[in-house]
């Protein structure tokens, strides 16, 4: 089971390009000021007019080297690694990359590096002799196309583009490959001779080093990256370091958005369908942005522009966007998906704080955040509903959980669940709370008390209607006649402690729903959280969303355990999150799309990024940002005997130790 099946499943007519009810007229009050504020921006939008790129960014070819010059000239480089290999680390700039994968018994290692403006070096070796093909595809994007060719000392690319302005790439290896073949339609594959002795590759459109300076060349940069990584030590292993071999080695270049974008798994699967129509699933791009940001704020900063740059014109960010995939359309114009952007975009602005990409997309997401009353509260009471032009099932395609049974009871009438959804509501309110931070940032102080005016509104509307008092929970609920609320639905999911991260409950509501969550016949066992409760007669089927353990799961119900949380449920959360991550991790080299929560085995896609999430918890656990930018370690986790390495917080990288029950912090050395 997997993203893909439903979706094709599920996607028909009324997923097109343009529709007339969720994609109506703008309402936006705020266009004068989000004209003001886009004209500003214009010139941070980090497109690389005129410049090159050199990166593992080619969707299908993860272990290649891609040079990208002025969006117009594209060589890949492949060296042949699959995909579902353990991603390898690699700085944020590409100057040092490393890759270890097995090909016919032998252990191959691959060190490559950016270097300079155009050029890349690379060394190859093996534990054992093993003859390896390298290709050079003619025709690595679309537009982008090559003419090869060779001499007995270098192979030689001419770039051509549909315009007919061409460019010279030059590739030179030592020692030269023999069996050098190309096929009918031009591609090259050539053959290596590997064993510990390295072959050595330098290659470019300008200032191409000399073979004898590779070693000197990676060597420097390796340690460079290596004084400069994020990384953990202590009892859960180096999580902050697996966040970034995960995302830095996801991102992908497309010629259509002229972007480097972290997309949300690697290689030619369903996610991957063409190399220039990288998917934007709304919530899992928002996520990606936020992991990205560990160690790459431009490009991670560069995922949440493209992924809102596809908003429509009324404010509604589309549940998809730009998936070369039939049968659906390019936007999904017909449901959205969980507005978990806003808090991503504050905790990546917090980490790097860049005002001009703080004012870009908060205007963005203000539109977003107002479509959601105008266009999903079907029965007009002030809560909200998942909805879609289509059917029922595309209505909880919209809330990210793809096939939960947590609606079951509920109908679609128009284009609304006649439901209202315990967790939309919950993620509403808390997309005021952190757009009500930025706009205090930004200055905007009347949207800034408008904002906290609807959170705490809508805590009251849930708090008033989807509580159940005989259960103890939040629970979405049915529509109801003549102006009373109708049924709870109480198939017990994780979404009903959703209000927990909005700051719905008071102090004594709080304590019967964290009852409910830590009951170890409910949701409390080994591997937080299942997505169905463990009495639910549905959890033993452990089929994608029913009783998986899904990451963003856990994040967003992490946000409401830290607030309500006595210190030993929020240390067991955290230690069986990353725990759960870390096994998998360590023993199969695996970033999960889910868990089972049986016996924490990674299920469905093996490397999903936003698995990385249950990492993301760890980080949260020790430290936050203060009101200066200043990383706070926390109290509860002053016990761990853990460090933490060049960690971002506020522009700028610390060092953060906790020893003895107490913590030391300190500005990482230039």
């Amino acid at each position: 089971m997997d993203r893909r099946t439903f979706l094709i499943s599920f996607a028909g007519a009324g997923a097109g390009l343009a529709s007339t009810s969720l994609a109506g007229a703008a309402t936006d009050s705020n266009a004068s000021r989000a004209e003001e504020v886009s004209q500003t921006v214009a010139g941070n939008l980090n497109i690389d007019q005129g410049s090159t790129l050199i990166g593992n960014l080619q969707a299908f070819m993860p272990g290649g080297i891609a040079f990208v010059k002025d969006n117009a000239f594209g060589i890949v480089l492949d060296v042949g690694w699959a995909a579902n290999g353990k991603p390898g680390s690699a700085s944020p700039d590409f100057s040092s990359n490393t890759i270890r994968f097995e090909r016919d018994g032998a252990q191959v290692l691959f060190d490559w590096g950016k270097v300079g403006d155009e050029a890349a070096v690379a060394r190859l070796s093996s534990d054992k002799p093993l003859k390896l093909t390298l290709r050079i595809p003619v025709r690595p994007w679309h537009g982008f196309n090559n003419i090869l060719s060779t001499n007995k000392s270098e192979i030689e690319a001419t770039a051509i583009t549909p315009q007919n302005q061409s460019t010279t790439w030059v590739l030179h290896m030592d020692p030269f490959p023999t069996g050098l073949q190309q096929s009918p339609a031009g591609e090259m594959a050539f053959d290596v001779e590997l064993s510990a002795t390295p072959v050595y590759i330098a290659a470019g459109f300008t200032g191409v080093p000399e073979l004898n300076q590779v070693d000197k060349i990676l060597d420097a940069a390796a340690a460079k990256y290596k004084s400069q990584r994020a990384r953990a030590g202590g009892p859960w292993g180096d999580f902050a370091g697996a966040i970034a071999d995960n995302l830095n080695n996801s991102r992908q270049y497309s010629s259509l958005t002229k972007r480097v974008v972290h997309v949300i798994g690697r290689g030619g699967s369903w996610i991957m369908t063409d190399p220039d129509y990288p998917p934007y699933f709304a919530w899992d791009t928002s996520f990606n942005a936020l992991l990205g940001s560990l160690e790459d704020p431009r490009h991670a900063m560069d995922t949440m522009r493209t992924l809102l740059s596809y908003q429509l014109t009324n404010g509604m960010v589309a549940q998809i966007a730009a998936w070369n995939h039939d049968p659906i359309a390019y936007i999904n114009t017909q449901n959205s998906n969980p507005p978990v952007t806003s808090l991503c975009a504050w905790k990546i602005y917090q980490r790097w704080p860049d005002r001009l990409f703080l004012a870009e997309v908060y205007e963005r997401l203000l539109r977003w955040h107002q479509w959601w009353p105008n266009f999903s509260d079907g029965n007009h009471n002030g809560l909200l509903e998942w909805g879609a032009l289509g059917s029922f099932a595309d209505a909880r395609l919209a809330c990210g959980w793809d096939d939960t049974p947590a609606f079951d009871g509920a109908v679609q009438v128009g284009t609304q669940m006649n439901a209202d959804a315990v967790d939309l509501n919950s993620l509403w309110s808390m997309d005021a709370e952190y757009l009500a931070k930025m706009a205090d940032e930004l200055g905007f102080n009347s949207d800034a008390a408008e904002l906290r005016d609807g959170r705490d509104r809508m805590n009251q509307r849930m708090n008033e209607i989807l509580w159940n008092d005989a259960l103890g929970m939040y629970c979405t609920r049915l529509w109801g006649t003549d102006g009373k609320p109708g049924e709870f639905l109480t198939r017990l999911t994780p979404m009903n402690f959703y209000p927990l991260m909005c700051g719905a409950p008071s102090p004594e509501r709080a304590a019967r729903v964290m009852e409910i969550l830590t009951d170890p016949k409910k949701f409390w066992g080994k591997w937080l959280l299942p997505t169905l409760a463990y009495d639910d007669p549905d959890w033993s089927k452990q089929e994608y969303w029913k009783g998986h353990v899904w990451a963003p799961v856990n994040y967003l119900v992490w946000q409401g355990v830290r607030r309500y949380g006595t210190p030993e449920q929020k240390r067991y959360f955290v230690e069986s999150s990353v725990e759960l991550f870390m096994r998998n991790w360590i023993e199969h080299g695996t970033c999960n799309e889910n868990y089972r929560s049986t016996d924490g085995i990674g299920s469905d896609y093996p490397h999903y990024t936003w698995g990385a999430l249950l990492c993301q918890i760890g980080l949260e656990y020790c430290y936050e940002p203060n009101a200066h930018g200043e990383p706070l370690p926390t109290k509860d986790a002053a016990s761990l005997s853990i460090v933490l390495r060049n960690m971002p917080s506020g522009g700028k990288l610390y060092s953060i130790d906790s020893r003895g029950g107490e913590w030391s912090v300190a500005v990482e050395p230039e």
